[in-house]
């Protein structure tokens, strides 16, 4: 990686918050179905466990990653970056 050419500008870059979102996968629900929920109970996600989970920065898809539990807390740990040049739904981004 090549070094910045105004270095101010990148420690200031640096201080910029992010939105972080790591997705654990999708379910869709009618209206009537998610009024229906009860506590405790429990929605059937379309991933399977153990497959990766996709990791967005500012809404764009950044990384994937797999759960893991560190201290009694949920975290992920990175396993692939992707690049922001790959085929989404057919379709160079």
């Amino acid at each position: 990686m090549t070094e910045p050419t105004n270095p101010a500008f990148h420690r200031m870059l640096m201080d910029v918050p992010v939105r972080v979102e790591v997705v654990l996968g999708e379910v869709r629900l009618t209206m009537e179905e998610l009024m229906a929920l009860s506590p405790g109970e429990v929605l059937t996600m379309e991933k399977q466990t153990g497959e990766p989970v996709d990791i967005y920065i500012s809404g764009r898809l950044i990384a994937r990653g797999k759960l893991v539990v560190a201290d009694g807390e949920l975290g992920v740990t990175l396993t692939e970056i992707v690049d922001s040049r790959a085929v989404a739904g057919g379709r160079l981004i």
